[in-house]
């Protein structure tokens, strides 16, 4: 049961993030200490702790691709409580501003502690990334 309640929650997480565009309610989820990863070198990648610093990759992430949106494919979650890991399948797609279609697909690995995620793994096709912040920044001139 606690698994499915789990699911139900990071399914509902990501729809409202995609249906408000408001990136605060997935970092409002975040302990205070949390460690965040975004594989690759793209102008996306990190390695930051802490939950502003989350926050500021977000916004980071929102002005290079506005719009963007998020939907998770599949979720697993094993676990309890105290030590829970949630994986889960995305397809990541935004409009970029010459009008072509960006669509991507990655992988969360979190770590949640008693309802606070501690860690954030996210795995992008970082080829695919790169080549659309690079059409983005042609076409906004950057």
């Amino acid at each position: 049961m606690y698994h499915a309640i789990v699911r139900a929650k990071v399914r509902h997480l990501w729809k409202r993030v995609t249906e408000t565009g408001d990136y605060r309610l997935a970092v409002a989820q975040a302990a205070p200490d949390l460690r965040f990863r975004f594989a690759g070198d793209s102008a996306l990648g990190a390695d930051l702790q802490g939950r502003q610093a989350f926050e500021d990759w977000f916004a980071r992430a929102a002005e290079l691709l506005p719009g963007l949106r998020l939907r998770p494919t599949e979720i697993v979650v094993k676990g309890w409580p105290w030590n829970t890991t949630v994986i889960v399948r995305l397809t990541v797609d935004a409009t970029l501003a010459d009008g072509a279609q960006y669509t991507n697909e990655g992988v969360q690995w979190v770590r949640i502690r008693w309802g606070r995620m501690v860690d954030d793994y996210v795995l992008e096709d970082t080829a695919r990334l790169e080549e659309g912040l690079r059409r983005q920044r042609t076409a906004v001139g950057g």
